[in-house]
């Protein structure tokens, strides 16, 4: 099942496997982003990550292990877990296994189990558990961890361990995102036929539907915009990943209907490429109160911030990190409506927020500065 050998000098740094979700396309998803970003920016430690037998290699340095043999969509199959079992009981020489994934009683309890068999079986090497995105309660959290250390993606996240009881060595290492790439003017005027914008602003919201109240607030606040922007969209770009994703959206749209303001609202699914989208997009606005199944901080609100696009956020919680934005009280509508109104009639508001959220991107978000963070803490605790 292991590919072969590492690609790098011996004496490079430590080697580290990455226990996650498959590492390939699509990159939609906030954890095995974070795995790719990091692995491919280590300057010392040497990556190993867990793909399929059909993935390209990431980068020069860094080796795939042909774990899995299908591209899970958000949660990998149970036959896949028992893959995952059955690579980490084989004999092992990495230096440290850096486990990737929220917190739930299954995965962690076999994740035990697989360092006590290792262990039994001559393996020394270090454990890291990153806390890819937070649990559905962190009560009892502590018996979900077992990392020699663990890795929260904010503060916020650590003083809600701390305050559950969690006494490990519990470290803060921001998530990370790649900047989208730039499309062409075609695909922006192209964006604008496919959704039927128009040439008016555009206010993108790239939430969810169903599990926080985000697009309740982003529905409430469309009329507030409507009335003060006629020619603007609101564009609600979510992905179905739940199974109430279809029935939460369908509500949205009655709601958005009744009032009247099925004209001035889109809805675009699952959407391939999200640079277009993006970069087409006038101010985003991510009024969301959990975050539940996602990185602390989205990924695509890092890749608005890459593209210096203004963003809006709810109050509170991890998203707190982002100082620059303008935050809003949950379910604060009006507020919303307010705050998106100042970004598309001043210019200058605009560009300020856009360039502040980029220089803090490049500052704390970009994947060299988060794989820094990694590389001593690899050498750290790998002596």
């Amino acid at each position: 099942m292991y590919s072969g050998a590492v690609i790098g000098d011996a004496a490079r740094g430590p080697r580290v496997l990455f226990v996650s979700k498959a590492v390939v396309p699509p990159w939609n998803d906030g954890s095995k982003n974070l795995v790719r970003d990091v692995a491919t920016n280590l300057a010392h430690a040497r990556a190993t990550v867990m793909t399929t037998p059909d993935a390209e290699s990431l980068a020069p340095g860094v080796t795939n292990d042909h774990v899995y043999h299908t591209t899970s969509r958000f949660s990998p199959a149970l036959a896949e877990n028992a893959r995952v079992l059955a690579r980490l009981l084989q004999k092992d020489t990495h230096d440290a296994w850096a486990f990737v994934f929220a917190p739930n009683p299954k995965t962690s309890f076999v994740a035990r189990g697989a360092i006590v068999a290792a262990r039994a079986r001559g393996f020394r090497g270090k454990v890291v558990q990153i806390v890819a995105s937070s649990p559905l309660s962190f009560r009892g959290v502590s018996r979900l961890l077992f990392g020699d250390v663990v890795v929260a993606l904010s503060e916020f996240s650590r003083g809600r361990l701390f305050g559950a009881g969690v006494t490990r060595d519990v470290r803060v290492i921001p998530p990370c995102a790649r900047p989208l790439r730039v499309p062409s003017l075609e695909e922006l005027r192209e964006v604008r036929t496919r959704y039927d914008l128009g040439d008016g602003p555009i206010v993108l919201y790239p939430g969810d539907y169903e599990v926080s109240t985000g697009a309740q607030t982003m529905a409430m606040a469309a009329r507030e915009i409507k009335a003060a922007h006629p020619g603007a969209h609101v564009l609600f770009a979510c992905r179905e990943k739940t199974q109430r994703s279809a029935e939460a959206r369908a509500a949205i749209e009655s709601e958005l209907a009744l009032a009247g303001l099925a004209d001035v609202t889109r809805h675009t699914g699952n959407v391939p490429d999200m640079a277009p989208l993006l970069h087409a997009a006038d101010v985003v606005a991510f009024p969301v109160d959990d975050l539940y199944g996602k990185v602390d901080i989205p990924l695509v609100l890092l890749e608005a911030m890459a593209a210096r696009k203004p963003i809006i956020v709810c109050r509170g919680g991890p998203l707190g990190m982002l100082s620059h934005a303008p935050a809003i009280e949950p379910e604060d509508a009006s507020a919303l409506a307010d705050e998106i109104g100042k970004v598309l009639t001043d210019a200058r508001l605009a560009a300020h927020i856009g360039q502040a959220g980029e220089n803090l991107y490049h500052a704390r978000f970009s994947p060299r500065v988060v794989a820094t963070a990694y590389d001593a803490l690899f050498a750290e605790i790998c002596g």
